[in-house]
């Protein structure tokens, strides 16, 4: 129905002279070399401060995802970093989301495992992003602890031209619902995509459709009516 149900928090990382440049021409760097971490938390930190913000000023709260290396699996910190950075803040953890992706989470299963268990123990919730882009093995959906599922926008691509697809999408959706998870799709862009997913089940989206990635003053203006 439209309604703001959360948010994702993205990087950008801006010259001096204004020149933009994308995650991918940079976050792969910083995997390479681990450092990747300190973004997350850099960019987890920003995502409390602008939720403190909101406290502040008494406006409504919405859930803020933020994604996670595969690397944060390596560090027996990384939730009482969080945790850390919640406290200081005075944030409440349900107020925010942890993102690992399908992929990693299948390459790394078992310490993935045991870091979104401890993440859901201490209250943040969790989510398995890219579902359907790779390998979607049933077992870790069977298992995983996680509370969301967000379905990449390549199997909505693949699906919504011809039957046979939209009924693997629906019965998909309803598989995954029956387990107890919230189903969020990815990369809405069209009113078509919009109705099939609502037919086949599924309330929850993300995409161009409702919001391009946009700076936090132009999302603040948009949903809190701020100048």
């Amino acid at each position: 129905d439209n309604s703001l149900i959360g948010a994702e928090a993205l990087v950008r990382w801006f010259m001096d002279d204004g020149t933009q440049i994308y995650p991918d021409q940079f976050i792969p760097a910083l995997e390479d070399n681990g450092r990747i971490t300190e973004l997350d938390f850099f960019v987890f930190e920003g995502v409390a401060k602008f939720l403190a913000k909101n406290n502040a000023l008494g406006r409504k709260q919405v859930p803020i995802s933020v994604n996670a290396s595969v690397w944060h699996t390596e560090n027996d910190d990384t939730v009482q970093r969080y945790l850390s950075i919640l406290e200081r803040y005075n944030i409440d953890p349900s107020l925010v989301d942890i993102e690992l992706t399908e992929t990693a989470a299948a390459q790394n299963y078992t310490k993935v495992c045991e870091l979104f268990a401890e993440l859901r123990e201490a209250g943040i919730h969790t989510s398995l992003d890219d579902f359907g882009a790779g390998y979607s093995l049933v077992n870790m959906v069977v298992d995983i602890p996680i509370d969301t599922i967000k379905i990449d926008r390549q199997l909505l691509l693949s699906c919504e031209n011809s039957d046979k697809g939209r009924l693997f999408l629906k019965q998909n959706i309803a598989m995954l619902k029956s387990l107890g998870y919230s189903i969020i799709c990815e990369g809405v862009e069209t009113e078509d995509q919009r109705q099939l997913l609502l037919d086949a089940g599924c309330t929850k989206g993300q995409g161009y459709i409702f919001s391009r990635p946009i700076p936090i003053e132009e999302y603040e203006a948009r949903f809190y009516g701020a100048n």
